[in-house]
């Protein structure tokens, strides 16, 4: 009796505050540790319902897909869909990336997403459509897009779907900002000049290859997974976000993760596994990538893109979130915010 009360008495000390499920069973399963990443998430959100990392708006419609994936922190999605309602309405959700990203958040959260704000967010993406592409979006953005339409119930014309499909690299993957130019591209989207700055990378190859399986459309030019395997730290495990620095790193991985879960193929071994070692179990959160030899410092960016893809919970999702998140208060983080 008196060891467990001297354990209370240290853990009140600390600023520690437990809820039902102790820190230790975030080592027990992946929702165990979905949980938790949760949970470190919920406390750096803002009192303005922002969870900031990337970027103030995309990080937050972000969050509410990694709640929707736990099932979890009904308060947390509730405010973080007003702070983007907010957005919506201040004319500041006004690309079609962000669009897409608040979209698809608004209807995971089984909200309408063709009147979130004081706008049909759907009919404002639909209109930018041109040849198959979003506007002169890239073609992250494009792929994001899809997705978005196919989160809101309408399944993307085929004009969409072959226009993303022949965007594809020689190598397998898609590149962030441009579609492949035979006339001018290398096999990895690259040509030479310099305002090109962007490869194909394995972020922009997931969100596509999300978008085909979503559509049933899923035929490829080039193997995306051979991509993905020239792309792959063998060293940790994990995947690189593109060729030109191998090392992992949990968004990239995390993707990776949900691309396979997509295609409903077998996901390869030691993957997830690689995006468990990147988590800080004290605390929750995931490090981005290592430093030097050890996990680095807790990132809500990274944090948010893990969540999902350690559940392989490919995109567009749904569901019910219930409740207040049912694990332990991040300890790494002061002050916080209470789970809700």
């Amino acid at each position: 009796m008196g060891s467990t009360r001297t354990k209370i008495l240290t853990l009140l000390s600390t600023g520690a505050l437990l809820l039902a499920v102790p820190a230790s069973a975030l080592a027990a399963t992946d929702l165990g540790r979905a949980e938790g990443g949760l949970g470190y998430i919920a406390s750096r959100q803002k009192a303005n319902g922002s969870i900031p990392a990337f970027s103030p708006i995309g990080s937050t419609a972000d969050a509410v897909l990694a709640a929707v994936a736990v099932g979890q922190g009904r308060g947390v999605v509730k405010d973080a869909l007003g702070y983007l309602s907010r957005q919506v309405e201040t004319g500041k959700v006004d690309g079609v990336g962000l669009r897409a990203k608040v979209v698809l958040a608004v209807s995971a959260a089984g909200r309408d997403p063709r009147a979130f704000g004081g706008t049909n967010l759907v009919a404002a993406l639909r209109g930018t459509i041109s040849g198959g592409r979003f506007g002169t979006a890239a073609v992250f953005d494009d792929a994001l897009a899809t997705l978005a339409l196919e989160s809101a119930g309408l399944k993307p014309s085929l004009t969409v779907t072959d226009w993303l499909r022949n965007a594809q690299c020689p190598d397998g993957g898609w590149a962030y900002d441009e579609p492949y130019s035979a006339a001018t591209d290398d096999g990895s989207c690259y040509d030479g000049t310099p305002g090109d700055y962007f490869t194909s990378d394995s972020n922009t190859t997931s969100y596509v290859v999300q978008a085909l399986e979503a559509a049933n459309r899923a035929t490829f030019v080039a193997d995306p997974f051979a991509f993905f395997d020239s792309v792959r730290d063998d060293a940790h495990g994990g995947w690189s976000y593109s060729a030109g620095f191998i090392v992992t790193d949990a968004n990239s991985t995390a993707l990776v993760l949900q691309a396979y879960a997509a295609a409903g193929g077998p996901v390869p071994a030691g993957g997830r596994t690689a995006l468990r070692a990147l988590q800080h179990q004290r605390c929750g959160a995931w490090a981005y990538s290592y430093d030097g030899a050890k996990r680095g410092v807790p990132d809500v960016g990274a944090t948010i893109g893990a969540v999902p893809g350690l559940l392989l919970k490919p995109l567009p999702f749904t569901g019910p979130v219930i409740g207040p998140i049912a694990t332990a208060i991040p300890a790494c983080v002061s002050p916080m915010r209470p789970s809700r």
